[in-house]
């Protein structure tokens, strides 16, 4: 199964899963634009994983017409953008009950599945580099990322004891609609939405714990792991620089 399938990421996963002989689940509140070309393997459901008692449903019908479930992979999320100071409270429990809600609800539920029918499977969630870059203007969607990022790790090692495999990504910039308005940096170019899937699904495979790619983002991460402040220079200026775009009436979004 496949969460947020119908666009950007998750569409290209599921279409190389359906592609590869793997019947799919796709759970996504817009389906519309994944209907007409559905692949005879991919099943559309529209679902909202931020709704406890939908997400409680989902598995309620998998279980009852499936009996099991080999691997779920969280795409479904949202970012929005903005001053913090400037951010509601509405914005934020969105953010909160989409992408941090809303995985966990998911991956809870997937979990109590597979040990339920004998342990076996895996669960990957989607955070990104944005949870250690710290991006600016970008808040609520860096909290949420980062505390997705520490609920995969630390559920994977309460997993493991089951056989059932854990793995959260965190990817740099991709081509999706939630990328498509957003200021792109000569330095950190995006990726396709197939290339994601394909990295992704390598590390599946090879049972990677935690996927950060393409190369700059790795480099972002090794800097941040070896000292939290040495990309604080990049980020004040990153912030800088879209503070007086915004105040010019130029492009709103920042370089990732």
């Amino acid at each position: 199964m496949v969460t947020g399938g119908a666009s950007g990421i998750g569409a290209a996963l599921v279409a190389r899963l359906a592609e590869g002989g793997t019947s799919v689940i796709v759970a996504d509140r817009n389906i519309e634009g994944l209907q007409g070309g559905a692949a005879e393997r991919v099943r559309a459901l529209q679902i909202d994983v931020s709704i406890p008692r939908q997400v409680d449903e989902l598995f309620a019908m998998i279980d009852s017409a499936y009996g099991s479930l080999d691997l779920v992979i969280n795409c479904a999320g949202i970012c929005g953008y903005g001053q913090i100071a400037e951010t509601t409270s509405d914005a934020w429990n969105n953010e909160i009950n989409v992408n941090l809600r809303g995985t966990m609800a998911v991956s809870l539920a997937a979990y109590a599945l597979m040990r339920r029918k004998g342990g076996g499977g895996a669960i990957v969630n989607m955070s990104s580099a944005a949870s250690f870059i710290v991006s600016p203007l970008l808040v609520p969607y860096v909290t949420t990322k980062a505390a997705i990022l520490a609920f995969s790790r630390a559920l994977g090692i309460e997993a493991e004891a089951q056989g059932i495999y854990v793995g959260v990504v965190c990817p740099g910039n991709v081509k999706t609609p939630m990328l498509s308005s957003w200021r792109q940096s000569f330095f950190t170019p995006a990726i396709t939405t197939d290339d994601a899937a394909r990295r992704i699904l390598k590390g599946v495979t090879r049972r990677r714990r935690i996927m950060v790619f393409p190369l700059y983002a790795k480099i972002f991460w090794y800097l941040d792991r070896l000292g939290s402040d040495l990309l604080n220079p990049l980020r004040r200026e990153s912030l800088r620089r879209a503070l007086e775009r915004s105040r010019g009436g130029g492009q709103d979004h920042p370089k990732q």
